[in-house]
C-alpha cells in the first residue's frame, strides 16, 4: 500500500511539473512572438516561438506541447486559410488547375532525385531514402514508413530538419527580396472585414467536432484541412472575411512551439548523417523549386513571392500561414500544396516499390550491402 501511494505521489508530481513547464513554455513562446514582432522578424509568431521554445528545448526544460493545443491551433489556422477561398479566388484556381497538378508532378520528381542522394550520403536503406525525400505530409511519411519496415525515425528528422530549414529561409528572403510585407498584410487585411463572431463560433464547433471523427480514418491532416474546407464553403457563398489577428497569432504561436520542441540535445546527437543530408537536400530542393517558381512566373505571370511559397518543400500549414502572414497569395499556395501533398500521399508507396525494384535505390543501407 505504501508503494501504491508512493508511486501516485511521485506521479501526481510528475504531472504537476510537467503542467507548469507547459505553461512557462507558453509564455516563453509568447514573450518571444512578440520580441520577434517587436524587432521586424519576418514571421515573427513562428519564428519566435520556435527558435525560443528550440532554446528552452536544448537546455532541457521547454514544456513539451499538448496534443489538444497542437490541434487547436492547426484547426485555428486551418480556418483563416479556407476563408481565403472567395468565389472569385476559386474561379482563378480553376484556372490553374494544370499548374498545380504539374507543381505535384516536379516535387514528386525532386523527391525521386534526392532520395538516391539521401540513400548514399545518410547510409539508409532504400524505402528510408524514398519516404525521407518526399516532399509534404511529414507526420504520413513517417507513419507509411514504419508500415514497410523503414526507420520512421530518420524519415520524421529529415522531415523535421526540411520543415524548419524552410521556414526559416522563405520569410527572409522575402524581404531581402525588397518587397514591404507588412505593407501587403496591413492591405489584405484592410480590404476583408472580421468575421461574425456568431458564425465564428459556429464554424469552430464544426470545425472542432469533425476532425475528431475524420481522425479514425485515413483522411490526411484532418485538423488543418477540414476547418479549411469548412471555411472554405462560408467564403465559396459569398461571405469574404478574415479571422481576428489574437486567433491567428495564436495558431502560429503554436506552430512555431511545436517545431521548437524538436530541437533538443538528443535530436542533434541521434542521426548526424541523417540531418546533415537532409540539411544538404533541402538546399538543394530549395534551388530547385525557386527555379519552378520563376518558370511560373514567367509563364504564368504568378507573382514571384507568391509562386516562390507554393513552389518550395515545406508543409501545407507552414508554407500556407507564410503567405497568409506575408500578404501574399495564400488562398494559391494553399492550393497548389493541398496538390502535392494529396498526390505524395497516395503515390509514394508504389513510387518507393518502383524505385527499389529498379534499383535506383538499393533495398538496404550501402553499410549493410558491403558487410
Amino acid at each position: 500500500m505504501k508503494q501504491q501511494s508512493r508511486s501516485s505521489n511521485r506521479k501526481k508530481k510528475l504531472s504537476k511539473q510537467l503542467f507548469f513547464r507547459q505553461i512557462f513554455t507558453l509564455i516563453w513562446a509568447t514573450i518571444c512572438g512578440m520580441g520577434a514582432q517587436e524587432i521586424g522578424l519576418p514571421l515573427p509568431w513562428v519564428l519566435g516561438p520556435m527558435f525560443g521554445v528550440g532554446f528552452l528545448s536544448m537546455t532541457g526544460v521547454a514544456g513539451r506541447q499538448p496534443i489538444v493545443l497542437r490541434n487547436v491551433g492547426l484547426v485555428s489556422l486551418g480556418l483563416a486559410l479556407g476563408l481565403y477561398f472567395s468565389p472569385s479566388v476559386l474561379t482563378e484556381l480553376t484556372q490553374m488547375a494544370g499548374w498545380m497538378v504539374l507543381g505535384a508532378i516536379v516535387s514528386l520528381c525532386v523527391g525521386i532525385l534526392f532520395a538516391r542522394f539521401m540513400q548514399r550520403f545518410a547510409r539508409v536503406d532504400g524505402y528510408t531514402a524514398v519516404y525521407s525525400s518526399a516532399i509534404g505530409a511529414a507526420g504520413d511519411m513517417a507513419i507509411q514508413a514504419q508500415k514497410v519496415g523503414a526507420d520512421g525515425a530518420s524519415v520524421a528528422t529529415s522531415h523535421a530538419i526540411r520543415l524548419m530549414m524552410v521556414v526559416t529561409v522563405i520569410p527572409f528572403i522575402a524581404t531581402f527580396w525588397g518587397v514591404d510585407t507588412q505593407d501587403l498584410a496591413l492591405r489584405v487585411k484592410a480590404q476583408l472585414p472580421l468575421i461574425d463572431p456568431v458564425h465564428l463560433v459556429v464554424m469552430a464547433a464544426i470545425a472542432l467536432v469533425l476532425p475528431i471523427l475524420a481522425a479514425k480514418t485515413k483522411f490526411p491532416n484532418p485538423w488543418v484541412l477540414i476547418p479549411m474546407i469548412c471555411a472554405g464553403v462560408y467564403a465559396g457563398t459569398g461571405n469574404e472575411t478574415r479571422l481576428p489577428d489574437p486567433l491567428v497569432n495564436a495558431g502560429t504561436l503554436l506552430l512555431g512551439w511545436n517545431l521548437g520542441q524538436h530541437l533538443t540535445k538528443e535530436f542533434f546527437r541521434s542521426s548526424p548523417r541523417v540531418m546533415a543530408g537532409a540539411a544538404l537536400m533541402t538546399v538543394g530542393m530549395l534551388l530547385i523549386s525557386f527555379a519552378f517558381a520563376a518558370f511560373l512566373y514567367f509563364v504564368v505571370d504568378m507573382p514571384p513571392l507568391t509562386a516562390m511559397v507554393a513552389a518550395s518543400p515545406g508543409g501545407i500549414v507552414e508554407m500556407a500561414i507564410t503567405a497568409k502572414v506575408l500578404g501574399l497569395g495564400a488562398a494559391v499556395v494553399t492550393a497548389f500544396q493541398l496538390v502535392r501533398l494529396v498526390s505524395v500521399i497516395v503515390l509514394v508507396k508504389p513510387i518507393a516499390d518502383f524505385l527499389v525494384r529498379s534499383g535506383w535505390v538499393g533495398l538496404s543501407s550501402p553499410v549493410s550491402e558491403k558487410q
